[in-house]
């Protein structure tokens, strides 16, 4: 096998090397197998799309705008068969506005 050192990377910028070059293959190269398709019935597009399920949640900050806590967490709630809870930071995360998260 044949080891090369890439050049500076100053000269790789102008030369861009996609394919290893012929002497650097080790195997010989075969032909790709291609199979048929499966019948259509069977793909993913072919199924019934499911709604997916919905919850409206609401949240109350009562006096949000005096609220002098760095992060705030709501309360769990489920939504689709998983557990989630939202976090605030109202004063931002390291920025100048308010920040959210799901």
């Amino acid at each position: 096998m044949t080891m090369m050192t890439p050049p500076p990377v100053d000269q790789q910028e102008d030369e861009e090397m996609l394919v290893p070059h012929s002497d650097l293959v080790d195997a010989p190269t075969e032909p790709m197998e291609v199979s048929q398709a499966e019948t259509a019935a069977s793909t993913v597009e072919s199924l019934p799309a499911e709604e997916p399920p919905t919850l409206k949640f609401t949240w109350t900050i009562p006096n949000f705008s005096r609220q002098n806590t760095r992060k705030h967490y709501s309360d769990v709630f489920v939504v689709g068969g998983y557990k989630w809870r939202i976090l605030i930071f109202p004063k931002g995360n390291n920025v100048d506005h308010l920040s959210m998260y799901l």
